[in-house]
């Protein structure tokens, strides 16, 4: 517990060092007309940055450990009870023990779609595509990072859910598809498309209404 709490004031420590010297920079080059604050606040957000990832794996309020006990502790929780970066920790652990498995890039993705982190979504999409270049699952994950990035259905997140759609009995290359008709303006390919999308949903699918609208022309 003490060497955590050391860990903690070590980074107060080094946050309020590194602000010293960048300001102490700052005032012997003359100042000048910029101000320190930008500089300063980059040392905030580093060493936040540091402080989530301790937190996500080290626990202050529990005894000092190995970083592998704390995993294996992690490992042993119910995975309802994880936090996003906990959950990455142990995706992470498990493409170092098996570095050809695609899946944990897969989950990876997912988990950082989910987190608004669109960019490093789409690399661990990536890795696990160089992993298994079959994996539908992994082809859709990637064009909806692409659709994430830049806000649309590009040419190249639309040939990825064409490729999946081959693939999978998943509705969800076929929406996508759908979509980019309509960006298209090809009302009648989009409304064929969603018609596809519509055979594919289960009875429970809560997309399934809005597809089937879709479907007939209705708005």
């Amino acid at each position: 517990m003490w060497t955590s709490l050391a860990v903690l004031i070590v980074a107060a420590l080094l946050t309020a060092g590194s602000g010293f010297w960048v300001l102490r920079a700052y005032r012997r080059a003359g100042g000048g007309t910029r101000s320190p604050i930008p500089a300063l606040a980059a040392c905030g957000a580093v060493a936040l940055a540091a402080l989530t990832t301790y937190l996500a794996i080290g626990r202050p309020e529990l005894p000092d450990a190995p970083y592998a006990a704390r995993l294996e502790a992690l490992k042993s929780r119910d995975l309802t009870s994880l936090t996003f970066d906990e959950a990455l920790a142990i995706l992470h652990d498990r493409s170092r023990q098996d570095p050809s498995d695609p899946l944990a890039h897969l989950y990876s993705g997912e988990l950082l779609l989910r987190m608004g982190r669109a960019q490093e979504a789409a690399r661990a999409y990536d890795q696990a595509l160089r992993r298994d270049p079959q994996l539908a699952e992994a082809m859709i994950g990637m064009a909806r990072a692409l659709v994430s990035i830049d806000g649309r259905v590009t040419p190249e997140a639309l040939a990825l859910f064409q490729q999946a759609g081959s693939l999978t009995a998943d509705p969800t290359p076929w929406i996508y598809q759908a979509m980019a008709a309509m960006e298209a303006g090809d009302e009648a390919g989009a409304r064929g498309f969603w018609g596809e999308a519509l055979a594919r949903m289960q009875p429970d699918d809560p997309r399934r209404e809005m597809a089937a609208r879709m479907a007939s022309g209705a708005q």
